[in-house]
Formats: C-alpha cells, sequence, structure tokens
C-alpha cells in the first residue's frame, strides 16, 4: 500500500501582505533578499508553510491533508491575534499541489531484483530515464493519472505528481500490471 511521505499545498489568506511586519510580530526571522517568502514551521503537526507578499501561504512536509489543514489555521490565528486583516475563512481555498508517496513492488518479484537497464529497454522509451553513473533508479512517467515513478532495483518506489491517494493507488496498481507484464526482474 502507498505510503505518503510529502503533501505540498496552497492556500491564500488575502491580496497582499506587509511580511516584515508579520515576521516582526510573529518573531520570525526573514530576509527578503535571500529567498521572498517567510518560512512558518508548525511544530505539531510538523509543516513548514511559506508565506508571501501576495497573501499566498504554500505547506509542505505534511503526511496527510488534516496537517495541512491545521497548519494554516494555526498561521491563520496568528495572524489574525496580530490583528492583519484576511480573508474570511471560508474564501481561503486549500489547493493540493503535489503529493509523495513511497511504495514497494518487491513482492511480486520473489528472491529477484529490477533489472532496470531490461526496463529501461521494455517501458515505452519516450516516458523513460535511467542513467545509473548520475542516479540510481530509474524515472518512469505515465500520463493518466500524470505522475513520475523513481524506481529502484530493490522494488521501493517513489511516486510523485498524484493530487489525490486516489490517484497514487492507480498509479503504484498501473507500475504493477506493466512489471508483470515485461517480467523485469531477475
Amino acid at each position: 500500500m502507498p505510503k505518503v511521505v510529502n503533501l505540498v499545498a496552497s492556500t491564500r489568506y488575502i491580496d497582499t501582505l506587509d511580511v516584515n511586519d508579520v515576521a516582526d510580530c510573529l518573531e520570525i526571522e526573514y530576509e527578503q533578499e535571500q529567498f521572498p517568502g517567510m518560512v512558518y514551521r508548525s511544530v505539531d503537526p510538523k509543516v513548514c508553510i511559506l508565506l508571501f507578499r501576495s497573501g499566498k501561504a504554500v505547506a509542505t512536509g505534511a503526511k496527510n491533508l488534516d496537517d495541512i489543514l491545521i497548519a494554516f489555521e494555526r498561521l491563520r490565528a496568528d495572524l489574525e491575534s496580530h490583528e492583519f486583516e484576511l480573508w474570511d475563512d471560508d474564501l481561503c481555498e486549500v489547493i493540493v499541489h503535489n503529493m509523495v508517496v513511497t511504495c514497494d513492488v518487491s513482492d511480486i518479484l520473489g528472491d529477484s531484483k529490477l533489472n532496470l537497464t531490461d526496463l529501461m529497454l521494455t517501458l515505452p522509451f519516450d516516458r523513460t530515464e535511467y542513467e545509473p553513473e548520475q542516479f540510481p533508479g530509474l524515472i518512469y512517467r505515465i500520463n493518466h493519472p500524470q505522475v513520475v515513478f523513481l524506481i529502484f532495483s530493490s522494488g521501493r518506489c517513489v511516486i510523485t505528481g498524484s493530487k489525490t491517494f486516489a490517484d497514487a493507488e492507480e498509479a503504484e496498481q498501473i507500475l504493477r500490471d506493466e512489471l508483470m507484464d515485461v517480467n523485469a526482474w531477475r
């Protein structure tokens, strides 16, 4: 079963925000010359939020959507407690941009390992990259759902690009079916 290891989502609190003032009020070190986003860290749940002058906030590091919603609400509460004017909560849509999921297809391999060189030659060439001198995994892209796999000879995989867990599960099943079709282990 796939396991979510990182979720990236965004929301927008207002159309413009003085991030320098926010950093001062929340006692957060912020160097806009180095990076335009202020880093707000939620400890429990452990989520990192980048807050920009545009009022947009991007959260990363969460393992599920509930953690992101809690972290966004904590930032909202901190901003409101310092009297920053924000849009009503119901106007601030949370959008999931990327889900990073790990899975393990080694159960179909038995005692064998994936032969990534053979796999590269049997999967569609235009959607496959494998350069073992630069990276030990095979990169494989599919269009439906639109995801990218990092496949390792052990059978462990990383799936990135999905926006829902259902898409990640579907992608894993597609990969399993393709591996069974090509007998890519030895």
